[in-house]
């Protein structure tokens, strides 16, 4: 009888060892389930959700609450019907993150996903099914942002929104006959190829929209902050701020005059200008750097003080001895960037010195003319005939020397005139 026991049991043994990967494979998936699926049961409100059967076993729990659009593929009965429990296995999600999925031969694609009512599209065999999510829970008028339009120039526009659900910015071309637009959402930030364009810090407290219409090295960004939440609402996420992903300054533009446009920048190689047309049919430009900070000879402009810690932009677009320059400080590098280079302070040109000579003056003329022995008049003579001896050489010094004397000789000749007039009265 011990006999027969153990072989029954050793039957029993290897035949559950032969059936487990059959049952295993009962309703496998072609893909993996994202890892978090697997914990979602462990929160009863992460049961909730509209139950519908999309294949022989398998049930798509549709969610469209706080978290965003959500599908839930589950595994259940052969006979599941409409009010059974549909808490059964996960098979795979469907989310912001995870638009598609493949499982039991059915192509799964979570439709619409930044729109209030999005949609699951089911194929298989050559049939498409959409089974609508629930209609989003909008927010309050009020817990939506006025519209921020900007004009990112080459035609198009983008309107900046702050919601509870995070910035969004769509662009659009501004031909109210073109139907060209495109979505940049907090879950999905960056634009096609076609454009660079990008929300920065999009789950942060102050969302940043970057573009750039025109390609080419030297073309900056252009940015643009997104409106703030209006009092009273808050985010239906955790906000936390992304590292700087850039320690380029934003664009200081300043008007040069002359139809003349500069963007000023500073990042950890140096200040930079690109000056260019205030036309943008126009393709004229130049660019100076910390390396290179002299313009062109066609417009008066430098860099001043390059590698120094305040860098100034200077320029000139009128000729001219009396016309004045223009001058604009650069921007500041972000916070927590620093310079690639040692900054060193352009030295100053040096004043002229007073001169340690003394200048030449009636007074001691004498001592600088040769063979001079008549006394030097004082007084408002004298005085008219001081010349400062940096403007002096030897030239100058006999000049003096000989007109001093000439006074001398003429004020002689009068004395003695006098004294023979009184002399003969």
């Amino acid at each position: 009888m011990r006999t027969a026991l153990r072989a029954s049991i050793s039957t029993a043994v290897l035949a559950g060892a032969l059936l487990a990967p059959i049952a295993g494979t009962a309703y496998a998936a072609t893909t993996t389930a994202p890892a978090a699926a697997a914990v979602y049961g462990t929160v009863p409100d992460r049961y909730a959700g509209t139950p519908v059967l999309i294949d022989t076993g398998v049930v798509a729990v549709l969610r469209n609450k706080s978290e965003g659009p959500e599908v839930w593929i589950r595994a259940v009965s052969d006979s599941w019907k409409p009010g059974d429990d549909h808490t059964g296995r996960v098979l795979t999600t469907l989310d912001v993150k995870h638009l598609k999925a493949s499982v039991n031969g059915l192509e799964l694609k979570l439709v619409g996903s930044d729109s209030v009512r999005p949609s699951l599209s089911v194929a298989k065999g050559g049939t498409t099914k959409s089974y609508p999510l629930p209609q989003a829970a909008t927010a309050p008028a009020d817990c939506v942002s006025k519209v921020k339009q900007v004009d990112l120039g080459a035609g198009l526009l983008v309107d900046l929104t702050m919601s509870p659900k995070g910035p969004k910015a769509f662009m659009h071309s501004a031909d109210p006959s073109s139907t060209w637009s495109q979505t940049l959402t907090r879950t999905d930030p960056k634009g096609s190829e076609a454009y660079f364009s990008r929300i920065n810090n999009p789950s942060g407290a102050k969302p940043v929209f970057e573009w750039k219409t025109q390609g080419g090295e030297n073309v900056p960004s252009g940015f643009a902050n997104f409106p703030t939440l209006p009092k009273g609402c808050t985010p239906q996420y955790p906000v936390h701020d992304d590292a700087s992903t850039s320690c380029v300054s934003k664009v200081k533009q300043v008007d040069l005059g002359a139809g003349l446009l500069v963007d000023l920048t500073m990042s950890p190689k140096g200040p930079k200008a690109y000056m260019h047309s205030a036309d943008p049919s126009s393709t004229w430009s130049q660019t100076l750097t910390r390396t290179d900070p002299k313009g062109s000879e066609a417009y008066f402009s430098r860099i001043n003080n390059p590698s120094g810690a305040k860098p100034v932009f200077e320029w000139k677009t009128q000729g001219g001895e009396n016309v004045p320059s223009g001058f604009a400080n650069f921007p500041t590098l972000p916070k927590g960037c620093t310079p690639e280079y040692r900054i060193t302070e352009e030295t100053p040109a040096p004043k002229p010195e007073p001169s340690a000579t003394k200048p030449v003056t009636a007074s001691n003329v004498s001592a600088l003319t040769t063979g001079q022995t008549t006394v030097v008049p004082q007084g408002s003579v004298a005085a008219g005939a001081e010349i400062a001896s940096e403007d002096t050489d030897n030239s100058v010094t006999l000049a003096a020397g000989a007109g001093l004397l000439s006074v001398v000789a003429a004020l002689g000749a009068t004395f003695l005139r006098r004294r023979r007039s009184h002399s003969h009265n």
